[in-house]
């Protein structure tokens, strides 16, 4: 379904993320994400991040990479991270998220100015 290795591409799609976004029972937020999406863009919940997403919040979507995330604990389902950096308003910001295909769920590893 998805690239397995480094690219110069995305390993997923962006639309498949944002569409997922619409039911928070397929997002997964990592505790630092949490904590610098509400430091540093005001979003204190993973209603509001997911809004966010869903609403357009991430302008001036750009790719940066995408590479295998390392810091994965199952060696047996190897994952990548796709990384984006965005504006929103003023504000610089870079998210990064992973597809786990095994229980189908996103992961948002990343979300920091």
């Amino acid at each position: 379904m998805y690239h397995k290795k480094q690219s110069k591409n995305p390993s997923y799609k962006f639309s498949d993320f944002k569409k997922a976004c619409k039911n928070s029972k397929n997002i997964v937020i990592f505790s630092d994400a949490f904590y610098f999406a509400d430091v540093h863009f005001n979003l204190r919940t993973k209603k509001e991040i997911l809004s966010f997403i869903q609403n357009n919040g991430l302008e001036d979507l750009t790719f940066k990479k995408t590479k295998i995330w390392e810091k994965n604990r199952d060696k047996n389902n190897p994952m990548m991270v796709d990384s984006y950096e965005f504006m929103s308003g003023n504000k610089k910001g870079y998210i990064a998220f992973i597809y786990n295909c095994n229980n189908r769920k996103w992961i948002i590893k990343s979300f920091h100015p």
